[in-house]
């Protein structure tokens, strides 16, 4: 089996940075702009009032778990915490998280932060109609589990676990969490592959330290 080509650890700093450069630019106006939608609720138009209310919170949850899964230099988060990053998922509306195991026991440790939210996030991508996603685990490994109809691995992801993908960046910033996730596992220390035999559904994503 080949093994995918990876962004090495410089391309990966690069992302971070430039990941955390955008959630603090954009930050700043967002945090305005939701200021101003308070000041304007006692307005005429209260229901386009409240899109752009609700809008403006959406965006700055997943400016939110942006900077977590992918700016790098973040904090702990425990299990609700990790929870709230996931509820700013762009799958957020079709797609439930749940995370049990040892591993949410306590506060998961900054440097597995971003693996966690990108392992979740790489799962939810086999739900295109909706389901949930369930990962649990130890320090030492982490197994997500995508379950819901019509649940089916994109080609892509096949490809990129399986080593079979000549250039995983290829598929451009709609499949870049495949990617990400790779290359922050390998800095980590950890390998990740699908696990057939979890019952008549999918193979689960798992990620297991060497």
């Amino acid at each position: 089996m080949s093994e995918p080509t990876l962004p090495q650890a410089p391309s990966l700093r690069l992302a971070q940075v430039l990941a955390a450069r955008i959630a603090h630019d954009l930050g700043s106006p967002l945090g305005t702009l939701a200021g101003m939608l308070e000041m304007l609720a006692g307005g005429d138009d209260a229901e386009m009032l409240a899109v752009a209310r609700q809008a403006a919170t959406d965006l700055r949850t997943r400016l939110a778990l942006q900077r977590a899964a992918w700016g790098g230099g973040g904090e702990p988060a425990d299990r609700d915490g990790l929870l709230a990053l996931l509820g700013g998922s762009t799958a957020a509306q079709r797609v439930r998280f749940d995370l049990a195991g040892p591993l949410f026991e306590t506060a998961v440790d900054a440097a597995l932060v971003p693996l966690v939210l990108n392992a979740a996030l790489l799962a939810a991508e086999a739900l295109p109609r909706g389901g949930v996603v369930t990962c649990s685990g130890s320090p030492r490994d982490l197994i997500c589990l995508p379950e819901g109809r019509n649940a089916t691995w994109p080609a892509e992801t096949l490809a990129l676990l399986s080593g079979r993908s000549p250039d995983p960046l290829a598929a451009g910033p709609r499949h870049i969490v495949g990617p990400l996730l790779l290359a922050q596992a390998a800095a980590l220390g950890f390998d990740a592959s699908l696990m057939p035999g979890m019952g008549p559904g999918l193979p689960a994503l798992m990620l297991t330290r060497r």
